[in-house]
Formats: C-alpha cells, structure tokens, sequence
C-alpha cells in the first residue's frame, strides 16, 4: 500500500507552487519596469509672445527720430480707442523743411517705414519763404496747418481728385472738418517744383502730397488710421 503521507506532502508542495507563482512573475516584473531607462516626454519650446501694434509702431518711430510723436499718438490710442486694430499710422514732422519726405507711414504688419513729402498751409510759412511751417492755427480762413493728431475719415473726389477727410482729435486741430483740412495731391508737391523754388508750394492748410502717390497713400490711411502733425 502506497506511503498516505508522502502523497499528502507532494499534493502540499504542488499547491504552494501555484499559489507563490503569480506573485514571483509579478516581483520579477516589477524589477524589470524599474531597470528599464525613464522615457522622458519631449519638451515642447514656448513661443514668444507676438509684438502688438503699438509696441512696432514705436519701435519703428524711433528708428527714424520720431519716437515723441509716436508715444503721444499710441498713448492717445490706447486711452480713446483701445480696442481698434491699426496697421498703419503716420506721422508729419514739421519740423522739417518742406524739402524733406516728412511725412512718414508707419506699416506695422510689413514693419517698415515709408517716407513723403507732404505741404504745409500758406499760412503757416510766417514772414519769411524758406519753406518752414513757422505758425500754426485752428482758425477758419487762417490757411495754416494745424498741429495736433488727426483721424482719417471716408474718401471722396473733389477739386484735386481723389481725396480723403480728416477729423481733428484736439483743441489745436478741432476745426479741421468744418475747414475741409483733408489730404490730397497736388501738383507743386514735386521735386520738380523744389528745383524750381527751393521749396515744395503750400496748400491753404492740408496734407498736399505728389500725385503719384495720392491713391496709394488714401488706399492705406483710409478709414480709421490715426495721424499726428507735430513740432516741438
């Protein structure tokens, strides 16, 4: 007769086994995971923040020695019109003899800078014809430049062709709708003329600018684009 208690034990043993296998394979898994290198997650670089309109502006203004206006123009915006979306701005520098491209275009989209000439009022000439904006009015019938910072309006066709109005935004230029202050071309702003006279002739108080660029200069300030005419 077989040995009971050697059967017994055998049947023990064989019934451990299985019972610890699940936790050897689960110990031997768990020392492999561990061993293993750690995969790290690739990092993903953050891009800079996009330059807003007003931060190019200025940088492109002082670029070319006109950062006075153009802090006083953005300081202007951002208090009376914060939300409004601009990609051009503009700035005329009086300062300057009217044979200078004083009137500078500011294309924050482009980022670049773009120069004209540009007329000052007959008025504001003074006592000498040097072709330097000397005095400056908001007064009807003055036939001065104003200074001050303007907003562009509609377009329309008049007396010098295609043209564009212009609404005065301070007490040194309020008037400049009611005196038709707008920007046109004109035909004695031309370095022909300048050879001719030693200046650029005068309008009777508006942006006067070269024929051939009227259009493109009206397609670009059009609608909503802020100006300021300055002198220190």
């Amino acid at each position: 007769m077989p040995n009971s208690s050697y059967g017994v034990k055998f049947y023990l043993f064989f019934a451990l086994a299985l019972l610890t296998a699940p936790e050897l394979v689960t110990r031997s898994q768990t020392r492999e995971q561990l061993s293993r290198p750690v995969q790290s997650s690739p990092m993903v670089a953050q891009a800079p923040a996009a330059a807003n309109s007003t931060d190019i502006f200025l940088k492109l203004a002082e670029s070319v020695g006109q950062g006075i206006p153009a802090k006083r123009l953005i300081e202007y915006k951002l208090k009376n019109d914060p939300t409004g979306k601009a990609r051009y701005w503009a700035v005329v520098d009086f300062n300057q003899n009217s044979t200078r491209k004083r009137f500078y275009i500011f294309d924050t989209q482009d980022k670049r800078v773009e120069t004209y000439y540009v007329a000052h009022g007959k008025g504001s000439e003074g006592e000498t014809d040097d072709g330097v904006a000397d005095v400056f009015s908001n007064e009807e019938g003055s036939e001065t430049s104003s200074l001050g910072i303007y907003r562009t309006l509609d377009e329309y066709v008049g007396g010098h062709g295609r043209s564009m109005r212009l609404q005065g935004l301070e007490p040194t230029n309020s008037n400049a709708y009611e005196r038709a202050i707008v920007l046109h071309r004109a035909d004695y702003v031309s370095e022909d003329f300048i050879r001719q006279t030693g200046r650029i002739g005068r309008s009777n108080g508006c942006l006067a600018v070269e024929p051939s660029v009227g259009d493109q200069l009206i397609d670009k300030l059009k609608n909503g684009a802020y100006i300021i005419a300055w002198k220190k």
